[in-house]
């Protein structure tokens, strides 16, 4: 497998898993009553740690705010294999 090609093949396994995570956030504030309609976004962070970086989903509105402990989190490994891991 050439670079290009894992490049791609990490590329296209972290959109998948940033998706999964993006669809259980959403889902986890519509329990709670945190909808679009209602003004409810997402907002996306990087967070560097020791094992790597981290994609940091949160929900975000911009008058009230957010309740504690709701985020989903995508690492990102690029040396590992590009399954990865979403942890809510």
């Amino acid at each position: 497998m050439t670079t290009s090609d894992r490049t791609r093949q990490i590329a296209l396994a972290f959109a998948e898993r940033r998706d999964m995570a993006h669809a259980l956030l959403r889902q986890r504030m519509e329990e709670r009553g945190l909808t679009e309609t209602g003004g409810w976004k997402i907002t996306e962070t990087l967070r560097h740690v020791g094992s790597g970086t981290q994609l940091v989903l949160r929900p975000i509105h911009l008058r009230n705010d957010p309740p504690e402990n709701l985020e989903c989190v995508v690492a990102v490994h690029p040396e590992d294999d590009p399954a990865g891991d979403v942890k809510p």
